[in-house]
C-alpha cells in the first residue's frame, strides 16, 4: 500500500509503527541535544570576562565615602561618592570577586560601613565610566582591608 505525500501522490510503502517510533526518538533526541547546547552557551555567555568591562593593563586609585556595601554573590559591590578636583561628586561603583574568595582574604560583611572614607585601587573601566574592579582597599587610617591577591594568607 502506498501512502500519499503532501501533493497527494503515492510515494512508497507506509512505514511500520517501529520505524515511526525510531524516527520520533531521533527527532526528540536531536531537539533535546540542541536545547542543551543552547542552554550551555547562554550560561557561558552570562559569566562575563573582566576584559569586556575593565582595562586589564591600567590601574587607578579613588578615595571617597562609602554609600553602599553589598557582600553578596556573584560579586561584592562597594558604591562610593568621590569628590573630584572641581568639586563635582562622582558616584562610583567598585566590584570585586565573590564573597567566598573574599572571606579567604580576610573580608567580611562588615568590611565597609556606610559613611566610612576609603581608598580603592583597581582596574579602570574600558568606557571611562565611574566603574572599577577592586584589587586593593584601605581604610582612611591606611589600614589595608583584607589580604591582597597573590599573598600568602
Amino acid at each position: 500500500m502506498l501512502y500519499p505525500d503532501w501533493r497527494g501522490v503515492g510515494c512508497g510503502p507506509q512505514p511500520e509503527l517501529e520505524d515511526l517510533a525510531v524516527m520520533i526518538s531521533r527527532i526528540v533526541f536531536r531537539a533535546s541535544l540542541a536545547a542543551l547546547i543552547s542552554l550551555c552557551a547562554s550560561v557561558a555567555i552570562a559569566h562575563h570576562s573582566a576584559a569586556l568591562f575593565y582595562n586589564l593593563e591600567g590601574s587607578i586609585e579613588v578615595s571617597g565615602t562609602v554609600t553602599e556595601f553589598r557582600f553578596a554573590n556573584p560579586h561584592a559591590i562597594v558604591k562610593l561618592d568621590v569628590v573630584a578636583e572641581d568639586g563635582e561628586v562622582q558616584h562610583w561603583t567598585a566590584e570585586t570577586t565573590s564573597p567566598s574568595v573574599l572571606r579567604r582574604r580576610g573580608w567580611s560583611q562588615s568590611s565597609f560601613k556606610v559613611g566610612e572614607k576609603i581608598r580603592l585601587q583597581g582596574l579602570p573601566s574600558v568606557d571611562g565610566s565611574y566603574l572599577l574592579r577592586i584589587t586593593r582597599a584601605w581604610r582612611e587610617d591606611g589600614t589595608e582591608v583584607g589580604v591582597p591577591r597573590g599573598t600568602d594568607n
